[in-house]
């Protein structure tokens, strides 16, 4: 049986180059598409055809990421068929810098396997979330807030109606939709507020899959053609229906709520090993967000230590972010500027560089995000 690659089904991404293989070991040659999108970082795709042979894998085009071209430090995450079922996914080791053409790729080592999947990070579709919200009973109900560009539903998920008498939070995830990180966060952030009495009194709302159109794809999602999602909360009105969507949710929670903050949720670029507040945008006029150093450190103070980040939070150098064409609000300077607390919350694909992140470290983080807004929101009563 040839090895084949395969990655048309959701959230899939990765193409096949080359392979080759002996009696122990299959080699694989693969690429991150970019999919209408200038950066490939994210990938997640399926070998067959492996005879319970070990697996070297190669991303042959790591200059096309976010981050550049050194991935020395990253750790994707991969899971073997057993038994005609899935196994638990986990990390690889770091891998090997292969040279090739005055170029340096990227390979990783997979023991035997007869089929097995990889990604660059964890990933999170709709069906995860499915099986979450199916554990966590009636804690959340659904509704719908509009269409994507494709026509598909956005969701959103809340606990209960807004009242003017008690604080909100509004959560997003997946304005890029390769993100993964950010919505294991926004899991165990449900988890803790549906299992929480005190944290359940507050209000919260969340959009899981802002970019539902490029989760389903399997594309990174950022800075496509012609408009980012999150860059698409422009100064005269919305650039993308799902901004659109979103937009109008924030303002109907805000009209009927008591102190609100908005929370968006984000991964960095694939190197960097920390969980952070941007304390402004990557813009060049963006101003300091006034609240974001609070935020930050009170977020990082609530961290487990063995997960904590090495920073709280970071002030960017927007010269080197210009994003030029798509010339768009993010929906956390679209917030400020329409006088609603907001933060945009980056945490990494790797880990702290002292632990690599696992699911449950994830969610980990979601439990002490929980605690930090509903802590904040306390102070605002």
């Amino acid at each position: 049986m040839a090895v084949s690659l395969e990655s048309n089904f959701p959230g899939g991404n990765g193409l096949l180059l080359s392979s080759s293989a002996n009696a122990q070991k299959v080699q694989v040659r693969f690429a991150a598409e970019c999919k209408n999108c200038p950066q490939a970082m994210w990938f997640y795709f399926r070998l067959s055809g492996l005879g319970g042979r070990a697996v070297r894998a190669v991303l042959a085009n790591p200059e096309q990421t976010l981050g550049g071209p050194n991935w020395s430090q990253n750790r994707p995450v991969a899971r073997r068929l057993a038994e005609g079922a899935w196994g638990p996914w986990g990390r690889l080791g770091l891998p090997e810098a292969v040279a090739s053409q005055g170029r340096v790729e990227w390979a990783w080592q997979l023991p035997p396997a007869q089929q097995v999947e990889i990604a660059f990070c964890y990933p999170y579709i709709p069906c995860d979330l499915d099986a979450t919200l199916n554990e966590l009973g009636d804690a959340f109900s659904s509704c719908f807030i509009g269409l994507s560009a494709q026509n598909q539903p956005l969701v959103r998920l809340f606990n209960r109606a807004a009242r003017k008498d008690r604080p909100a939070v509004y959560l997003t995830a997946r304005h890029h939709a390769g993100e993964t990180p950010g919505s294991w966060v926004l899991d165990g952030l449900l988890r803790s507020v549906a299992q929480d009495p005190q944290l359940g009194e507050l209000t919260w709302w969340a959009v899981p899959f802002v970019d539902l159109d490029n989760v389903l794809a399997g594309s990174y999602g950022k800075d496509p053609y012609p408009h980012d999602c999150n860059r698409s909360y422009g100064l005269d009105g919305p650039r993308r229906p799902e901004a659109s969507a979103v937009w109008a949710d924030v303002l109907r929670l805000r009209e009927n709520a008591g102190p609100m903050l908005l929370i968006d949720l984000h991964a960095p670029s694939h190197y960097e090993q920390a969980v952070y507040v941007p304390r402004r945008g990557w813009d060049a006029d963006a101003p300091v967000n006034p609240m974001a150093e609070d935020f930050a450190n009170r977020y990082n103070a609530l961290q487990d230590k063995d997960i904590r980040s090495p920073l709280a939070h970071i002030l960017p150098d927007p010269p080197s972010h210009n994003h030029g064409r798509q010339a768009g609000l993010s929906i956390c300077r679209w917030a400020m500027e329409n006088r609603i607390d907001a933060v945009t919350i980056e945490t990494s694909y790797q880990g702290n560089a002292q632990k690599a992140y696992e699911v449950d470290d994830y969610r980990r983080l979601g439990i002490a995000l929980a605690r930090a807004a509903a802590e904040w929101l306390g102070e605002k009563k």
